[in-house]
C-alpha cells in the first residue's frame, strides 16, 4: 500500500511539476506577445499619420486641379500607383493583390476627397480646413 501511495505522489508532482513548467512556458509566451502588440501598435500610429499626410497632399492636389481646371480622374497616375503597390508586393513577398486593393481603397478615398473640392463653390472644403 505505501508503495501505491509514494506512486501516485510521484505521479501527482510530476503533474503538478509538468504544469507549473506550462504555465511558465505559457506566461513568457503572453509576454512576447504584448511586446509583438505593442510594437504592432507603434507601426499602427505610424501608418495611420501616412494616411492621413497622404490625404493632406491629396487635398492640396485638389485645389491645384480646381485652380487651373484638371480633371479629377486621372486614370494614368491610378495606374502607376497601382502598380508600383504590386511591384513593392512582389519585391517584398507581399500578395500583390491585398497591396493593390489597399491602394484601391487609399485612391477612391482621395478621390472622394477630391471631388469635394473640385466640385465646391468654397475653396477650403477638405479635411486640411477642419484643423
Amino acid at each position: 500500500m505505501s508503495q501505491d501511495f509514494d506512486q501516485r505522489s510521484n505521479d501527482a508532482l510530476r503533474t503538478a511539476a509538468f504544469e507549473a513548467k506550462s504555465e511558465g512556458h505559457r506566461a513568457a509566451g503572453e509576454h512576447k506577445l504584448a511586446e509583438l502588440r505593442r510594437e504592432l501598435d507603434g507601426i499602427d500610429e505610424v501608418l495611420r499619420a501616412a494616411i492621413r499626410d497622404r490625404i493632406d497632399v491629396c487635398v492640396r492636389v485638389a485645389h491645384v486641379k480646381r485652380e487651373h481646371s484638371i480633371p479629377m480622374m486621372q486614370p494614368g497616375r491610378v495606374g502607376l500607383v497601382t502598380e508600383r503597390a504590386r511591384e513593392f508586393a512582389s519585391a517584398n513577398g507581399l500578395s500583390p493583390d491585398f497591396l493593390e486593393d489597399l491602394y484601391r481603397s487609399m485612391i477612391a478615398e482621395s478621390c472622394r476627397v477630391e471631388d469635394l473640392i473640385i466640385d465646391s463653390p468654397a475653396a477650403g472644403l477638405g479635411p486640411e480646413s477642419e484643423r
